[in-house]
């Protein structure tokens, strides 16, 4: 056995029978919050690749009936004192596409989650399924920035709760993604204000409820939990959620405690919280643990058992909608030419996030094969989307796309050929090629591309416009390229300015399209990529 996944299970296995940090047997009056984040519907473990330093090993983690085991162990050591949370983003994949959230919320349940603030994938399938949801949800739901009245989610999302544990009175409330109404479908449903102004009024709320501990749980990722808590003065902890960060250690942000559990229910959070005699945090001696939900963790008998049961329901493959058209996802159709797969894609992420041009890498679509007119399904779109990378914004100037689409010429037939929208460029493969070098992360241009030889923008009434170098473009790719230079597009990383991670994927595109249009047709090519002297 490796060395290195031996020690996850030791470490798995002390912290599951209590032997690491145990102030459950010092003191009685503690407050111990547990939990998840982004759960994304994965209910059963999976295998996925970890590095433990520096050596990367494969792992089967995860698993809700492994989570409640540890949940259950954990409320045992301070049943009085402990509240189970999750920070969002958990309806999601096939137990969702299938049960429409009754599956998940009901595992949940079991499991003893107690308070839950909803993520922008709740909403995916809009706020009246997500309400419907919440009937199989025995926890509390809580919305404090989001404006609900006369919707479907009005009397199932609290704006608050104060609950009485260990003599101390503890107000919860929650934050919600800034790009909330960009990135998922809200519906009727909005923002009632920034977060760090919603925050601000949630702690005045919660004092003046004479609240003796305030927490956040939060669905805005860690680094804007610190904006949050560099910000607003009163919160005693935030436990969040969104970037899928897992928190090795507590975060100190002023007088504020920040924790994240990270994503897919590989870790559970365990953050234990000793009382001073006003019934406040002794901040300075707090116990925390990151469990990894690994073997030896048995999973729970019933929620397992219920586990079982949804997953004897699930269909072989879920029947999102339909196309008449065949999706051609061969190497040469992506890598050789214009490609009307990457082009419809493309086009929903354009219309969808309101950017001025759509670049990603020929790879970055998969599926390697031609898929027949007819059912498009959840796993023909999981294949197409293999990668499930995350779709970022950024800010660039005009010039620097040049270069970008020079470097795309410069990989003609492989994974790095950029597919576009609202952009069109012409490619002569008689001219010279772009050269580029990375020393120790260095990147510089040897020979400038002379491969593009037309490059126009298509504008808001849909005519098109010679690309301006001095102009600065709202831009959207996938993280491949943006965080890491993937194919060699370092322009992303390097001149990109006000970069947004929008959390969301092709696959989530593509099938929140189908929510409402049955039928996804790739639309005819249109030249916005032109091919000469092949």
């Amino acid at each position: 056995m490796h060395k290195t996944y031996l020690f996850i299970l030791v470490v798995a296995s002390l912290l599951l029978f209590g032997c690491s940090n145990d102030t459950s047997k010092q003191d009685t009056h503690m407050i111990t919050l547990t939990g998840t984040a982004d759960l994304q519907g994965l209910m059963e473990p999976f295998e996925y690749e970890n590095d433990i330093n520096g050596t990367k090993i494969k792992l089967v983690g995860g698993g809700i009936d492994r989570i409640a085991t540890l949940l259950k162990n954990i409320k045992s050591e301070n049943p009085l004192g402990t509240f189970v949370l999750s920070s969002g983003d958990d309806l999601m994949g096939r137990y969702f596409q299938t049960f429409h959230g009754s599956a998940i919320y009901t595992l949940m349940s079991e499991s003893g989650y107690t308070l839950y603030a909803p993520g922008n994938h709740e909403f995916d399938k809009g706020p009246a399924l997500f309400a419907t949801a919440l009937d199989d949800a025995s926890f509390y739901t809580i919305c404090s920035e989001l404006l609900i009245t006369g919707t479907a989610l009005e009397g199932k999302c609290l704006p608050y709760k104060v609950i009485m544990a260990q003599g101390a009175k503890i107000g919860f409330f929650s934050l919600m993604t800034e790009s909330f109404p960009l990135i998922t479908s809200p519906g009727n449903v909005k923002l009632s204000a920034s977060n760090i102004v919603t925050a601000e009024k949630m702690v005045q709320k919660l004092q003046k409820e004479n609240c003796d501990i305030i927490i956040a749980i939060t669905h805005i990722g860690l680094d804007q939990d610190e904006v949050v808590a560099k910000n607003v003065a009163g919160i005693d902890v935030i436990f969040g959620g969104h970037s899928h960060k897992a928190t090795q250690k507590v975060v100190h942000v002023n007088n504020t405690l920040i924790i994240n559990p990270g994503a897919k229910g590989v870790y559970v959070a365990k953050l234990n919280l000793l009382l001073d005699a006003q019934s406040h945090i002794k901040k300075e001696i707090v116990s925390y643990d990151l469990i990894p939900v690994t073997a030896p963790i048995m999973p729970d008998f019933k929620v397992h058992a219920t586990l079982e049961d949804f997953k004897t329901q699930l269909p072989a493959t879920v029947v999102l909608g339909q196309t008449t058209v065949p999706w051609v996802l061969t190497t040469e159709a992506l890598r050789e030419k214009e490609s009307n797969v990457a082009n419809l894609i493309n086009d929903l992420l354009k219309s969808k996030f309101g950017v001025d041009v759509v670049m990603n890498n020929a790879g970055a679509f998969r599926g390697k094969q031609i898929y027949p007119a007819g059912d498009i399904t959840d796993t023909m779109l999981h294949a197409i989307d293999e990668f499930a990378n995350n779709v970022y914004i950024l800010s660039i100037k005009g010039k620097y796309l040049r270069q970008i689409l020079e470097r795309s010429a410069s990989l003609y037939g492989k994974g790095g050929l950029m597919q576009v929208s609202g952009i069109k460029y012409t490619i002569d493969l008689s001219k010279q090629a772009q050269e580029i070098k990375n020393s120790d992360g260095n990147w510089t241009i040897e020979k400038e591309g002379e491969r593009v030889t037309q490059v126009n923008i298509v504008n808001s009434s849909g005519g098109l416009e010679p690309l301006d170098d001095t102009k600065i473009y709202k831009v959207l790719s996938n993280a491949y390229l943006v965080n890491n230079a993937g194919d060699g597009y370092f322009w992303f990383k390097k001149y990109g300015t006000n970069q947004i991670n929008t959390y969301t994927t092709f696959y989530t595109i593509m099938a929140g399209y189908l929510q409402t249009h049955k039928l996804m047709d790739p639309p005819d090519l249109d030249g916005r990529l032109t091919i000469l002297n092949k």
